[in-house]
């Protein structure tokens, strides 16, 4: 206990009296407790330590897993919830995943929670999933989008039904082909989730989608060329969108290529999103900031594209209707060849904070989850599964 300060545990006492229980906010005024607080009783029980508060009197309980996960210290996971809540949760993957990529039965997604959680957690680890043996209608495909989460609203508009006719001003909306790339990155918060669903091809060939683990890709650039990995994640870039009429698109403010979860001391940061089209790149600062600038970006970035072309990174498949593809837009860069015919396509956007939110509401128990919101840590092993 002596280990965990005091004013910080009056400020995070749970109870019926300091947090709101319907809507799990805080009620305690934090700025009301004396900086100098001090226990007046402190009892160790079976479930934690309870302590009486010298100024007011109030009862505190912290369970004992609450008091090893935020001690001062860290270095070493005592409790083997905390041990597992450090395991890496991701599967990386390169070419070899035609052999089996991951998948969720439609029928088993519409009925019920347990379904939706197996699919989010296979998009989690894999950062991609089909979905088998969906009807090929556009309604049917949104619906299963929508249990999920609501349809991201873009200059695209919502849930889309599109063909290679260029009504919007982009690549996508041609035959031609497109390299690994991820979407929005001009938006200050990327589309974290992408459907598509290939409702019809006739009259030609082509259009095979590439898909490509930007984690895996990552991983290797940081074995390969650790100045190159932290250049592009730290170098800040302008990305934008402009070429329909009326629309001018460009984030709050420049993001690097790479950007990392909550950093830990003497930990090497987590990756938690890759930005990458070259299309919409604007211009890199000629200027060094920090140590970077133009000429060294260059660089990075092409031992970062060339790793991203590797043969042995590149996943193709052909889209076929009734077999939708979800992937996360974070981690997962997506293109595909070009191609002949007609293609119509539909899917969408889906947010990416509610995804993973619906990712630990079905996939982990509600002591897990609160862990997750309240400052414990995203990182989770399916072990940790409920």
């Amino acid at each position: 206990y002596r280990h965990v300060p005091n004013r910080f545990c009056r400020d995070n006492c749970r109870c019926a009296t300091c947090v709101n229980q319907d809507t799990m906010q805080r009620a305690l005024d934090t700025f009301s407790i004396p900086t100098d607080i001090l226990p007046q009783e402190v009892v160790t029980l079976k479930e934690g330590i309870q302590v009486k508060w010298s100024n007011d009197g109030h009862m505190s309980l912290y369970p004992w897993d609450w008091i090893l996960r935020h001690r001062k210290k860290t270095g070493i996971p005592i409790s083997k919830e905390e041990k597992q809540m450090r395991v890496d949760p991701y599967k990386y993957w390169g070419t070899e995943i035609e052999s089996n990529p991951p998948s969720v039965h439609y029928d088993e997604i519409m009925a019920d929670e347990k379904g939706v959680g197996a699919w989010t957690a296979k998009i989690r680890e894999y950062g991609f999933c089909y979905v088998d043996e969906c009807p090929v209608t556009p309604e049917k495909t949104q619906e299963l989008l929508e249990r999920i989460a609501f349809i991201r609203q873009t200059h695209y508009g919502g849930f889309y039904d599109f063909t290679s006719d260029l009504t919007m001003k982009d690549t996508a909306y041609t035959t031609l082909a497109l390299p690994a790339h991820t979407d929005t990155t001009y938006f200050t918060d990327p589309a974290g989730l992408q459907m598509f669903h290939l409702l019809s091809h006739t009259d030609g060939e082509g259009g095979a989608s590439l898909l490509v683990d930007g984690f895996n890709a990552a991983r290797t650039l940081l074995k390969e060329s650790r100045s190159a990995y932290e250049i592009l994640a730290k170098t800040p870039i302008p990305w934008h969108a402009s070429g329909n009429e009326g629309i001018t698109i460009t984030p709050a403010k420049k993001f690097p290529v790479f950007s990392f979860q909550d950093l830990e001391e003497g930990k090497l940061p987590k990756l938690l999103q890759v930005r990458w089209n070259n299309d919409d790149r604007g211009v890199v600062r000629l200027r060094e900031d920090y140590g970077m600038g133009a000429e060294k970006w260059y660089r990075a970035a092409r031992k970062w594209n060339e790793i991203l072309k590797r043969p042995a990174m590149e996943y193709w498949a052909q889209l076929m209707p009734g077999r939708p593809l979800i992937f996360d837009n974070w981690r997962v860069l997506h293109g595909r060849s070009a191609f002949r015919g007609k293609r119509r396509m539909c899917g969408g956007y889906s947010e990416y904070l509610i995804y993973r939110g619906l990712g630990m509401n079905t996939n982990y128990s509600k002591s897990i989850t609160t862990i997750m919101c309240r400052g414990g840590g995203i990182q989770t092993s399916p072990e940790m599964r409920s």
